[in-house]
């Protein structure tokens, strides 16, 4: 397993906004954190493969109402607790 925490920039608009919350919450693999100040979203991907991650990445940088996509910290163990 890889995990990825993200923290997403959002466009301005509240309805863009909503659009991308609605989107990411049909995702099984990414969870949502609390946002800050409306604009910044956390999130963890959770993944099979490092390049299924890369590629769940890509595709929410891509994603309209998305201005920006930070990477915090990427855990390629895969190894249980």
């Amino acid at each position: 397993m890889t995990f990825s925490s993200l923290v997403l920039t959002l466009e301005d608009s509240a309805e863009q906004r909503a659009s991308v919350l609605a989107r990411l919450e049909q995702d099984a693999r990414i969870t949502l954190g609390m946002p800050f100040e409306e604009r910044w979203l956390p999130v963890v991907v959770e993944t099979a493969t490092p390049e299924e991650g890369e590629s769940v990445a890509e595709d929410l940088r891509d994603l309209p109402g998305v201005r920006f996509l930070d990477v915090v910290m990427v855990d390629f163990s895969g190894g249980e607790c």
